[in-house]
C-alpha cells in the first residue's frame, strides 16, 4: 500500500505523506512521484507545477523541512508552495497560549514605573500618574488608575479598556493616543469603555452599549 496520496486541481497538486508511514521510505516515494511529474514537463515554457506537501499529524523538523526544500530546488518546473501539518509545535503553541493568557494585577504601579504583560489584564490594583500599565490585549480596570492606560500594544488595534476610566491620564490603543484633558474628561468615568473607531481614533461609550 502506497505512504503516499497524490491530489490536483486547478492550484497544483497536494502530496500528502501517511503520517504512521516510516518517514525516510515515504520520503523516497514522495520523491519519485515528483520526478515523474517533472519528467512530464520538459518544456522551459511549460507552466510551473506547484506542490504542497501535507504530514498530517507528523510534524517535520527544520532539517527534515530544508530537506524537501532542497529537492524542489533542483527542478526549475516544480515549487514547492507549503508544508502542511495538521499540529502545531511546542513553540507555536507556547505562543498562542502567550498572547491569548489573562493576567490579574493587584498591586500598586509607582510613578516611573511602566508594566508590561502579554494577552489581556484585569487590573485590580493602583497606578500611580506617570505610571504606566501596558498589554498586549484589552485591559480591565476595575481599580484605580491615574496614569497611562495602554492596551493592544504594539499593533493590536481590536483591543479595548474597559471598565473604571475616571481619573487616568491617557489612554492608548495600538498607536493611537488620547490625553485626557479639562475639555474631554467628563467622558471618562466608570462604567465606560475605549476602542479604535472607524476614523482611527479613541471613542469612549457606555459598557451597556458594548457588543461582542
Amino acid at each position: 500500500m502506497s505512504d503516499i496520496i497524490l491530489k490536483g486541481d486547478k492550484n497544483g497538486f497536494s502530496v500528502i505523506i501517511d503520517d504512521k508511514a516510516n518517514y525516510g521510505a515515504a520520503l523516497k516515494e514522495m520523491k519519485d512521484l515528483i520526478i515523474q511529474q517533472n519528467a512530464k514537463s520538459t518544456n522551459e515554457n511549460d507552466d510551473v507545477i506547484y506542490f504542497t506537501v501535507k504530514t498530517g499529524r507528523r510534524l517535520l523538523t527544520e532539517d527534515q523541512k530544508n530537506d524537501i526544500r532542497d529537492f524542489f530546488d533542483e527542478y526549475p518546473q516544480l515549487t514547492l508552495k507549503d508544508i502542511e501539518a495538521d499540529v502545531e509545535d511546542n513553540l507555536k503553541v507556547a505562543d498562542i497560549l502567550k498572547a491569548n493568557r489573562t493576567n490579574v494585577e493587584s498591586g500598586i504601579i509607582r510613578s516611573g514605573q511602566k508594566i508590561d504583560y502579554e494577552g489581556d489584564l484585569i487590573f485590580l490594583g493602583t497606578l500611580h500618574r506617570d505610571a504606566q500599565v501596558r498589554a498586549s490585549g484589552s485591559i480591565y480596570i476595575l481599580g484605580d488608575v491615574n496614569g497611562i492606560v495602554h492596551a493592544g500594544y504594539p499593533d493590536n488595534t481590536n483591543a479595548m479598556i474597559f471598565g473604571n476610566l475616571k481619573d487616568v491620564d491617557q489612554l492608548r490603543i495600538a498607536d493611537v493616543i488620547e490625553i485626557v484633558t479639562d475639555d474631554n474628561k467628563k467622558d471618562f468615568q466608570a462604567e465606560k469603555y475605549a476602542f479604535i473607531d472607524d476614523l482611527h481614533s479613541i471613542s469612549i461609550d457606555d459598557l451597556k452599549n458594548y457588543k461582542r
